[in-house]
């Protein structure tokens, strides 16, 4: 917006208005903030996503402003264009930003995995806080567990932790370049540099707080079964407080066999998860980074051009890092994250080195038991990405006025025409 002295009434440039000397002064000397956020595109997406879908869209080189309104592994992709990457209408390009956001909290929580869940019907296990493998060979944790090996896996789920890491890797993995004329850079910046990390909640003072992760584990395991990623996470419903041996047979106890059987106590202690609340506050300081960079010197960015700006890989450890966290196999091609402690030592715990002190009457029996050591890993949240330009659109006399303004270097320009200023990068 800029003031009509005379008439005191206020308009945007072009809308009413000649171009003067005194008016173009005024749109020089706008507050920054003032300045609105003319074209955007913004994609919002869910976690976890296919490995294919990672290789397609977020590769060694990742356009969120030049790629069409319908992208591989991007939720909803929200533009301001009509054809995204080109201008309608020629454009005063004051600033520029590269925003990155999470989840507003994060959480984790233990649990186990049913691997090829059952459609419906009540849940066919006990899901213990910790359980032995002769607890599922028995029975102790239903006949869904006993079936075959494998069913029933020790889970952890994280909520709002994946997408922040994923962010943060990809700031420091790839180039922000604002390409112009096919061969020059207008801006070549570690994305990390010029990204804003905006924490959706910023709580000084807050004290200890909790979340119910039902709701959570539902929209979580739906994404799973939408992504077709094998198994679903269900929440722990009972603590283990020891074992029986010999018991096949007694009453009410038919259904049980094998030497041991876990013994379990319902509870509920498990309902709720401590939460982190916010995000990435801007690379850790609060007055470290703005939401835009503001150009040297303002630029008019000529309509029916693509405007060049992406991001190319420059880390390829920070673009592992961010594919990893983004996957649902943890970059393994799998349908499912299984972690390992270590690749070479995981898995089933020793044989006959961890004997326990069974319930059974009379006491001292012990039974040895074996527990698996993998984890199946299930992950959940939203992320955003956007790339947006500072500016005012331009036409009629304007537009004529500020080509002119472009001869006598007050501006820049990037178009059909010579350019405006000198480049400091050139690629070879």
């Amino acid at each position: 917006m800029i003031l009509d002295k005379q008439n005191t009434v206020n308009r945007m440039i072009g809308v009413g208005q000649n171009p003067t000397p005194a008016l173009f002064q005024q749109v020089m000397q706008i507050g920054f903030t003032q300045v609105p956020v003319i074209e955007y595109v913004t994609w919002t997406f869910e976690l976890p996503l296919l490995d294919t879908e990672i290789q397609s869209t977020f590769g060694d080189e990742i356009d969120i402003l030049q790629n069409p309104k319908s992208v591989t592994g991007i939720t909803s992709v929200d533009s301001s264009f009509v054809i995204n990457g080109i201008l309608q209408v020629d454009m005063l390009v004051v600033g520029f930003g590269i925003h990155m956001f999470g989840e507003p909290l994060a959480f984790t929580q233990i649990g186990n995995a049913m691997i090829g869940p059952p459609s419906a019907g009540t849940p066919p296990i006990v899901s213990s806080d910790v359980w032995t493998l002769l607890d599922a060979s028995s029975g102790a944790l239903g006949a869904f567990a006993k079936a075959s090996a494998g069913n029933v896996v020790p889970a952890e789920m994280e909520w709002g932790v994946a997408d922040w890491e994923a962010l943060w890797h990809m700031a420091n993995a790839y180039q922000f370049q604002w390409i112009m004329q096919q061969r020059y850079l207008l801006i070549n910046e570690l994305a990390a540099d010029v990204s804003y990390f905006g924490p959706y909640a910023d709580a000084v003072a807050a004290g200890t707080s909790e979340v119910p992760i039902a709701p959570y584990v539902k929209q979580m395991n739906a994404r799973y079964r939408f992504k077709n990623g094998g198994g679903i996470f269900v929440p722990i419903n009972a603590r283990r407080v020891g074992s029986v041996n010999g018991i096949a047979g007694a009453t009410g106890l038919s259904g049980l066999t094998g030497p041991n059987t876990g013994v379990f106590h319902p509870t509920r202690d498990f309902d709720l998860a401590p939460v982190t609340w916010g995000g990435i506050r801007n690379q850790g300081s609060a007055g470290c980074c703005n939401p835009f960079r503001r150009l040297i010197q303002p630029v008019l960015l000529e309509k029916g051009l693509p405007i060049g700006m992406l991001l190319r890989v420059q880390d390829q450890y920070h673009q592992t890092q961010m594919q990893k966290f983004l996957s649902i196999s943890e970059s393994t091609n799998t349908n499912q994250a299984i972690i390992q402690f270590d690749a070479a030592v995981n898995g089933t715990s020793v044989a006959n080195a961890m004997p326990e002190l069974t319930l059974d009457q009379p006491p001292n029996l012990f039974s040895f038991q074996q527990v698996n050591t993998d984890r199946d890993l299930f992950k959940g949240g939203v992320a955003k990405a956007a790339i947006l330009i500072k500016g005012f659109e331009v036409w009629g006399p304007w537009q004529q006025y500020l080509q002119n303004a472009v001869g006598t270097g007050q501006i820049g320009r990037i178009g059909s025409g010579p350019i405006g200023f000198s480049p400091s990068t050139r690629i070879p």
